[in-house]
């Protein structure tokens, strides 16, 4: 009898060895996996968004190489003109005079 509680507790100690190798060994990596598979997911959204703000600059860049928007960008920002052409500005109207009552502290 005490053969077998000798094998029984040794294949017990066997097997919560074996356990215990497959938790360490099968576990954490497998969680390291799946969180660096969230963090490859999100640095490739990041990249995708990058790639598609790199499209519009470029877009944006071929368009401000065109005469039609030079000229439209000169016009705009700085109000120039072509030399038969005549510049005016418009000035905004005049602020509306507020009356004051006449007691303290406007009365000075």
């Amino acid at each position: 009898m005490k053969a077998a509680g000798t094998r029984f507790l040794a294949l017990l100690g066997v097997t919560l060895a074996a356990v215990t190798a497959t938790l360490a060994f099968g576990v954490v990596p497998f969680r390291d996996w799946l969180d660096q598979r969230q963090v490859n997911q999100d640095l490739r959204a990041q990249v995708d968004e990058l790639e598609q703000a790199n499209r519009d600059y470029e877009l944006r860049i071929d368009a401000l190489n065109t005469d039609e928007e030079i000229e439209e960008r000169a016009r705009r920002e700085y109000n120039l003109v072509l030399p038969d052409e005549e510049a005016y500005a418009v000035l905004p109207p005049p602020a509306p005079v507020r009356q004051l009552p006449g007691v303290w502290p406007f009365n000075r």
